[in-house]
């Protein structure tokens, strides 16, 4: 109010200008006056200056309500670049079959969204996530967690890949205890796979030993098409294989089901961007359920988990 009236130096056309009436301007200027002890405008009936006092108050007026509109300003850029902000954290499997659909349809529907996605082993998503380094994750957690929210969005189902030699030797589907002969490769301790498989024979009382372990997919296609062994892996997974059908999918018949899902913070809200994009993944995992029926498998029902 006080630099309005500095500038226009009329207190009728300041009061209109505010839409409030001159008195209730002149008692705001007045209790200012008092406040500093320090007169900021000489008054008669025909005009109004500003005193020295009133001028050199005006320069920090300008200087302070400036500094605040910029900050104002830039506030509102932050916010416009963290509404199209978005980072995820998932499984690389999950990365190549699910995101890129995802980000196509973000780009169709946001301006302009800037997407980081940390494709990493399901530890890692899950630390990404509860040091705020992502909006979601897509991964596996136990629902119980105390800190995380879990969605399942789709069970996967283990199979096995085989190639010259040995897919003559692997049957179209194949029991837990007939695999144990077979010169398996798989991925390292880190993934979900090899802790389910693990997990599997270890409810049978027996110690799952594969013949190789690695950390890329890559690296697990190139010994099976060289014949070292047999690839364990979940179906998900052999979708990402290029020239796919050059090899053998075999399904373990009594194997493991792999929880896929996305995982939330439980403490706070998501984004409108992340909201989103999590509406999107659970669309895609609904036409992979759709497209790969007995393979991939719908979610079991809240009270079944």
């Amino acid at each position: 109010m006080f630099l309005a009236l500095s500038e226009s130096l009329n207190f009728s056309k300041t009061a209109e200008q505010l839409f409030m009436t001159q008195p209730s301007l002149s008692k705001v200027i007045r209790d200012l006056e008092a406040t500093l002890g320090l007169a900021l405008f000489e008054r008669t009936t025909r005009s109004v200056r500003l005193t020295a006092g009133g001028a050199q108050l005006a320069t920090i007026a300008r200087t302070i309500v400036g500094e605040y509109e910029a900050g104002l300003q830039r506030m509102q850029s932050s916010a416009q670049q963290a509404a199209v902000q978005l980072s995820i954290a998932a499984w690389p499997s999950l990365a190549q079959v699910v995101l890129p659909e995802v980000c196509a349809a973000l780009e169709q529907a946001i301006n302009a969204p800037r997407i980081t996605v940390h494709d990493c082993a399901n530890s890692l998503c899950i630390e990404r996530l509860l040091n705020h380094e992502v909006d979601f994750a897509l991964a596996s957690v136990a629902p119980s967690h105390p800190d995380l929210q879990y969605q399942e969005l789709l069970r996967d189902r283990f199979v096995v890949l085989s190639h010259g030699k040995w897919r003559e030797q692997v049957p179209h589907r194949i029991a837990l205890e007939q695999l144990m002969h077979l010169p398996l490769i798989t991925l390292t301790d880190a993934s979900t796979a090899m802790r389910y498989m693990s997990a599997a024979y270890l409810n049978r009382g027996i110690e799952y030993r594969p013949k190789m372990q690695v950390e890329q997919m890559a690296t697990v296609v190139a010994l099976v098409k060289k014949e070292i062994g047999v690839a364990v892996l979940p179906y998900l997974g052999s979708k990402t294989i290029p020239r796919v059908n050059e090899l053998r999918i075999s399904e373990i018949s009594d194997g493991p089901l792999r929880s896929v899902g996305i995982v939330t913070r439980r403490l706070g809200t998501a984004t409108a961007i992340a909201t989103t994009a999590m509406r999107q993944v659970q669309a895609v995992s609904q036409t992979l359920i759709q497209q790969n029926p007995g393979w991939i498998l719908p979610p079991l029902p809240a009270r079944s988990r």
